[in-house]
């Protein structure tokens, strides 16, 4: 359907408008389609940020400063797909994480606080660690951020 409004909008004297929540359908789209309509009703263009794809969570995060486990994926999964974790690691402060093993019994590992916040999301079945709060969610997003700007 994205396709089809694409195509329509290319269409003389022709605009489209449509509103979402959906990641999905802003990740189908380039940056030049996007607007953000603000609480004055002002529109701002969205101009291409850290990632290669528009990204819902990082117009959120840029434009309301909004904080979301589904963006810390995003750049983490980012930051690994360029095969640069390693790099991203290097001097960061580490705390004890305690792994689930298949077979019940726990391992202490040691983590950075991406990495921590990482695996607490994608295992919730493992409740031997402390849940990260917002402002250390909001810390490790902006040290992803800060990596990737300056890589």
């Amino acid at each position: 359907m994205i396709e089809a409004f694409l195509e329509l909008a290319d269409a003389p004297n022709t605009q489209i408008v449509l509103t979402t929540h959906c990641a999905n359908i802003v990740k189908k789209l380039q940056y030049k389609h996007l607007r953000l309509i603000g609480p004055d009703r002002k529109i701002t263009n969205i101009t291409k940020s850290l990632l290669p794809y528009p990204s819902l969570n990082e117009v959120n995060f840029v434009a309301f400063g909004e904080i979301s486990v589904e963006y810390h994926d995003e750049l983490y999964g980012y930051i690994l797909e360029q095969k640069k974790f390693n790099q991203y690691k290097v001097g960061k402060e580490t705390r004890p994480y305690i792994k689930l093993l298949r077979d019940g019994s726990t391992s202490q590992e040691i983590r950075i606080l991406s990495e921590y916040i990482r695996n607490l999301i994608h295992h919730p079945e493992n409740t031997h660690n402390a849940r990260f709060s917002d402002e250390e969610l909001s810390r490790s997003i902006c040290e992803m951020r800060e990596f990737i700007k300056s890589n």
